[in-house]
Parts: structure tokens; C-alpha cells; sequence
């Protein structure tokens, strides 16, 4: 169970370097270079958004989905991407603690 890295190029005017760590244990962290800024989120609170050529990426509170607390566009291939890291940091989760009982 280890996290799976991953650096992306954000779409938008900004082109900023994000880089994601997805957690097994079902967290995001994700580390904007040029601003300094830490984002996380459960992956429960996570929403890809498909908008033509890019994905936004927000992150809404589990228990209020029309409060964004941050929001990510990237590009559809990374975002495509990072689902499939995400669904497979799920999976390698849910082996475990069947493995477990």
C-alpha cells in the first residue's frame, strides 16, 4: 500500500505544476509548485466535471455538495488519469481489509 505520485501541468491561463500523491488510505494531496498550496481531500469529496478539452476537479463537502472547497482544472488525459489512480488506490484498499478479516 503505498501512494501512487504523479505530477500534472494544470489547464487554464496559469499552466501551473500540480503534483498529486493518491493515498490508499482514500485521501488526495496535491501540491501546487509555483504557489506554495497544499490542497487535500477525501476521495468522497472528490467531482470530476468534464468541460470540452478539460476536467475540472472540485472538491465539495461530503455533506454540502454546492459548497466547493477547491477546484482543479486539468487536462482530460490527466484526468482520466488520476480517476484511474484513484479507483485503483479504492480497490488496493478494499483487498486489504478483506484480507484482513
Amino acid at each position: 500500500m503505498y501512494a501512487k505520485y504523479r505530477s500534472y501541468t494544470l489547464a487554464g491561463k496559469t499552466h501551473y505544476h500540480a503534483h498529486f500523491a493518491v493515498r490508499p488510505t482514500g485521501s488526495l494531496l496535491v501540491e501546487i509548485e509555483e504557489d506554495h498550496e497544499k490542497l487535500e481531500a477525501d476521495f468522497e469529496d472528490l467531482c470530476f466535471i468534464q468541460h470540452g478539452k478539460t476536467t475540472g476537479l472540485d472538491c465539495v463537502e461530503h455533506c454540502e455538495p454546492t459548497h466547493c472547497c477547491w477546484h482543479l482544472d486539468l487536462s482530460s488525459n490527466d484526468a482520466r488519469e488520476l480517476t484511474r489512480l484513484i479507483d485503483d488506490a479504492k480497490e488496493e484498499y478494499e483487498i486489504l481489509m478483506r484480507d484482513l478479516c
